[in-house]
């Protein structure tokens, strides 16, 4: 009986559905704005005579005001609703993506990729947010997988169709395709989706359960500065300097460095981004059986994370020393879907370590901490290219810094991240 119940409580409404559905398509739009630049490296790196180090600052720039933007607004949405919050930032993206087109100099292109990335910086943390405020935590893993999915199936089906447009009709056609998507998608998210917690899928009673006054900060931030939230933070860090590289310079390594163009450059590219969506749902659901099981966030999600990171950094390490072109691409094919699952299992780690009431701001200052690895690491990566022997050589050292990173932020990770702990310490404190 008390089976069935449970069972019956874990169900998703069909508003849920519907919800966790825009949040999916808004993820595809998201990292397709993302991933766009580094697709229309060569014409734009051409048309505009940049050096390596120049075209480092455009891919950084778009971080720039990331976090903050991040931060600022995953704390306000709290407050004022996440879906008027992302009907802005979505209105921002179609607006820049239209503005783009009248790039003729690095600063202009550098100021476009600036707003753009303060209207993209909140969403995956908004998204997360929503979608975890829908569902009940058996449920929650999957489900979060199934919203973050939509940035790798985006990454998958940006390449080919991005690329078609660039190769055939020029680089400023892509940019108006994603302006329409984009301007489409938030007129129907305006007309469709409703915000209240019954639309999408929380029963009056539980509503009433977790409803309660608006934390004060001395309840946020002994969390924040917690041993467990900067490590989830730093490890989503690490997985997200590689993200920020794999968006704006694996198009051009694997066109420049490896030789790769044609069918083979479009799978290259697309590769990482299905084996990474695969991995993500499979091992989210892993995760989501094992909590169910177990009620243990370490034992069904950390100590799936940490050897995760430690397998990714080998491989990236091992892109860098095969000759074969083939191998290099499976090799970072397997890195990127390892890496990968800290961004959907460390969301749904945070909902152990933070009330309900405070998931956005803990999402929000999650995805600003380590949405500053998007400002650093393109334009790192640009100088260290620029100042190698040769391009490849420099991709590679780039990449050795990259897995270095991942490997110690995820053994450190993989020891000391213990938020059952933590909850049991709250608990015994309120019982006494």
């Amino acid at each position: 009986m008390n089976e069935l119940k449970a069972h019956s409580d874990s169900k998703l409404s069909r508003n849920a559905w519907l919800t966790i559905g825009f949040l999916f398509t808004v993820s595809i739009i998201n990292v397709a704005d993302k991933a766009i630049i580094g697709l229309a490296s060569v014409p734009l790196m051409k048309e505009l005579n940049l050096s390596p180090s120049q075209w480092g600052i455009v891919g950084s720039s778009f971080f720039w005001l990331f976090s903050i933007s991040a931060l600022l607004v995953g704390f306000l949405s709290d407050y004022i609703g996440t879906k008027r919050v992302i009907t802005v930032i979505t209105s921002v993206w179609a607006i820049v993506q239209f503005a783009t087109i009248f790039t003729m100099s690095l600063p202009y292109l550098v100021v476009t990729r600036m707003i753009l990335g303060a209207g993209e910086g909140p969403t995956y943390g908004l998204a997360m947010t929503m979608a975890a405020k829908s569902v009940p935590k058996e449920r929650v893993g999957v489900s979060l997988t199934l919203v973050s999915v939509g940035n790798t199936v985006g990454a998958a089906i940006a390449a080919p169709v991005l690329l078609y447009f660039i190769v055939n009709h020029g680089w400023r056609s892509a940019f108006i395709f994603l302006g329409v998507i984009g301007a489409i998608w938030t007129l129907l998210w305006v007309l469709i989706v409703k915000e209240n917690k019954e639309d999408i899928g929380i029963k009056p009673k539980k509503i009433q359960k977790e409803a309660g006054a608006k934390a004060s900060w001395s309840e946020v931030l002994p969390k924040l500065f917690s041993r467990n939230f900067i490590l989830i933070s730093l490890c989503a860090f690490a997985s997200y300097w590689f993200f920020a590289i794999e968006l704006a310079w694996f198009p051009n390594y694997f066109e420049k460095a490896r030789g790769i163009d044609g069918t083979m450059l479009q799978l290259a590219i697309m590769i990482p981004w299905v084996l990474t969506t695969i991995s993500q749902l499979f091992f989210s659901s892993v995760s989501d059986r094992i909590y169910a099981k177990t009620q243990n966030v370490v034992r069904s999600r950390v100590f799936i994370v940490g050897p995760m990171m430690l397998l990714a950094a080998l491989f990236y390490y091992l892109a860098t020393v095969v000759s074969s072109n083939t191998l290099a691409v499976a090799m970072l094919s397997l890195a990127v879907s390892l890496r990968s699952i800290i961004l959907v299992l460390g969301p749904a780690i945070l909902t152990s370590v933070f009330p309900k009431k405070h998931y956005g701001k803990a999402q929000g200052s999650y995805t600003a901490i380590y949405y500053l690895a998007g400002i650093l690491a393109p334009f790192v990566t640009g100088l260290i290219i620029q100042n190698a022997a040769t391009t490849i050589a420099g991709f590679h050292q780039a990449f050795h810094l990259g897995a270095g990173i991942i490997f110690v932020t995820g053994l450190l990770f993989w020891i000391w991240v213990r938020p059952q702990e933590a909850a049991q310490s709250i608990t015994s404190q309120k019982v006494g």
